[in-house]
């Protein structure tokens, strides 16, 4: 795991815990994560950048995905989720899973690094909305891919809609530069 390691604290086990309830119990009944995932754009050989992993519910078959050629980067805020999520993967034996402990808005991960990146099940974003959509922004390549549950549209310019399936939307990175205000 990469990026500040941090004690979870009894606020994080219990974020955690509701978060697992849902997507352990509910999404697992309810939800099939490959046909999400394609209807994001999930491709083999794509570098993909997962924002908000959770209990890795999207994670593994979002590894599965992209294959050996490519990879998936997570991140969750929670250093419970990440600890957790990271087992399943080790447990799973898979080699294209780094994870990172870090807030959305503030990777600290390279320009244009990735050619998808996807928020599941963040409908309420912990921190700056805007500063998470200006930090995507940077991070995604010029042709690179934002794709969004649960939302059909985004405040400012940054992005711009492509496709809409199910209740996932796809959107385009915009050609502004880096330091645009939305």
């Amino acid at each position: 795991m990469t990026g500040r390691r941090k004690t979870a604290s009894l606020t994080d086990k219990i974020h955690f815990g509701m978060i697992s309830l849902v997507h352990g119990t509910l999404y697992s009944i309810f939800r099939d994560p490959y046909k999400a995932l394609n209807a994001a754009g999930l491709k083999p050989g794509q570098q993909v950048l997962e924002i908000g992993c959770g209990p890795g519910f999207f994670t593994i078959p979002a590894a599965k995905i992209v294959g050996t050629e490519g990879s998936i980067t997570t991140l969750d805020i929670n250093s419970y989720a990440v600890r957790i999520a990271e087992r399943k993967v080790e447990k799973e034996g898979m080699k294209n899973v780094a994870f990172l402990l870090a807030d959305a808005a503030q990777t600290g991960l390279p320009n244009q690094s990735f050619d998808l990146v996807f928020l599941f099940g963040f409908t309420h974003p912990i921190g700056d909305l805007k500063g998470i959509l200006r930090e995507i922004h940077r991070l995604l390549k010029p042709a690179g891919i934002l794709s969004i549950e649960g939302r059909s549209s985004l405040p400012g310019k940054l992005f711009t809609q492509l496709k809409h399936e199910g209740r996932i939307t796809q959107f385009k990175k915009a050609g502004l530069e880096v330091g645009t205000t939305i």
